[in-house]
């Protein structure tokens, strides 16, 4: 028989899964921005690092405050 308890953890669970999933996806949409800057730079076109160091700090900052959230739902169990 399901407990409360363990339709929680369940839950937890199926929370922690898509922030993983998610900040993969994080990762790789940082990959795709380095790898098009490097690409950009060998051109001599300097002009896509600003913005796509910008968006990469955004990434980051996310990813961040996932992890933040990922170390609550742990201490919570």
């Amino acid at each position: 028989m399901i407990t409360p308890d363990d339709h929680h953890r369940e839950h937890q669970l199926t929370i922690f899964v898509a922030l993983i999933l998610f900040s993969l996806l994080l990762i790789l949409i940082q990959m795709w921005l380095c790898f098009g800057v490097v690409e950009n730079l060998i051109a001599g076109k300097p002009a896509m690092a600003i913005p796509a160091a910008v968006v990469s700090l955004i990434c980051f900052c996310v990813q961040l405050w996932m992890f933040i959230g990922i170390a609550r739902i742990d201490r919570q169990v």
